[in-house]
């Protein structure tokens, strides 16, 4: 490397390093900065919320100004960000900055997707879009696939429960027409319909492209021949075939 390349070099390694120093103070001067603001003008916007699953309401609730007040007072962005974030299970991601000629204040916050709701022993819970659980929030009904089973896990949550609501996001027609899924040992799924008393079953969540289609023909080609109350337990996950159990 010729000595041009060299100086090169190092001067853009400095600038790089001043930069991220810039950064660095920056990130942890606003984190003790205060500014101010005329809570008044206070802003909240919601971002991928269900309807009537997070709303601003829920978000001035925990802010530590009174959104009625009309007196300039200052506020530390840290804070709030970080207290919307914890007090607010629903959150995302939490942004908060402010105008600085109107000194208005602005805070945007993300909402966490539910996907899927389910009941255990432990309670009710909402699962997003990523796999992790969330408290139901009382007072709001979200319209979403719902799932009982007597206990779940971590393991379950990723390998079964979050498997099965991207399958049903991704197949509306499929999640309409149950009312409820249960979680069964060994990893069986009964599947109740809205219409009938059947319960199909499928094992585990990797094949139900291909198996909850032998629904249809277990309407088309089964009941018309054996007559509706025959059959109870509609099993899907055997090769090529739908096997079914008499009803007791």
């Amino acid at each position: 490397m010729t000595k041009k390349g060299i100086r090169r070099f190092f001067t853009w390694l400095l600038a790089l390093l001043l930069l991220g120093i810039m950064g660095y103070s920056y990130l942890a001067m606003r984190g003790q900065a205060r500014y101010i603001v005329r809570p008044n003008l206070t802003r909240v916007i919601i971002h991928g919320s269900e309807k009537g699953f997070l709303d601003k309401e829920d978000v001035t609730h925990v802010l530590p100004i009174d959104i009625t007040d009309t007196t300039t007072t200052s506020v530390d962005l840290a804070a709030i960000e970080g207290r919307v974030q914890q007090e607010i299970p629903y959150a995302k991601e939490v942004n908060a900055f402010i105008s600085p000629t109107s000194r208005q204040m602005t805070v945007q916050v993300e909402s966490r997707k539910p996907i899927l709701r389910f009941f255990s022993n432990q309670g009710s819970f909402y699962l997003d879009d990523e796999g992790n659980p969330m408290r139901t929030k009382v007072g709001v009904s979200v319209y979403l696939p719902i799932v009982r089973a007597e206990r779940v896990d971590s393991l379950t949550l990723k390998q079964t429960l979050l498997p099965l609501s991207q399958f049903m996001q991704a197949h509306k027609e499929w999640a309409s027409f149950f009312s409820v899924i249960e979680l069964k040992e060994g990893n069986r799924l009964h599947f109740y319909p809205r219409v009938g008393d059947y319960i199909f079953e499928v094992l585990g969540t990797n094949n139900l492209e291909e198996e909850l289609p032998k629904i249809h023909t277990f309407y088309k080609k089964i009941v018309p021949q054996v007559g509706a109350n025959r059959y109870q337990l509609v099993k899907l996950s055997y090769a090529g075939q739908i096997v079914c159990k008499k009803r007791d």
